[in-house]
């Protein structure tokens, strides 16, 4: 999930995207889908359609730019969430999923409280 608490540095104004997906074509092309926060509850679904050059392009910039960037893992409220389900403390899972929807509902407002537009 990004955030303005994980990245400080986001413009204001920037799309705070959630999840994103690739669609593969025959034709080399590439319909990149990115879920946004919306208003209050929302998720905003934005599909981009690559021509087969961009999707190379894209694809050959981001393979030199990951080179040597280790895999962030899980958020830290994700890992205490899956250490809590392994163990299964009860009251260790129910803190654990408090602070996962914390998280989540986090993305909806504003540095400043206010609900998200």
């Amino acid at each position: 999930m990004t955030d303005r608490s994980i990245h400080p540095r986001l413009p204001d104004g920037t799309e705070r995207v959630v999840t994103a997906r690739t669609e593969p074509r025959p034709d080399g092309s590439t319909v990149l889908t990115l879920v946004t926060v919306g208003p209050p509850l929302v998720l905003v679904e934005h599909r981009m359609f690559l021509a087969p050059y961009l999707t190379h392009s894209l694809l050959h910039t981001l393979a030199r730019d990951l080179d040597g960037v280790p895999t962030p893992g899980p958020t830290p409220e994700a890992a205490a969430l899956l250490a809590a389900m392994r163990t299964g403390d009860r009251t260790a899972l129910a803190a654990a999923q408090d602070a996962f929807n914390t998280r989540v509902l986090s993305l909806w407002a504003d540095t400043d409280g206010s609900a998200a537009a």
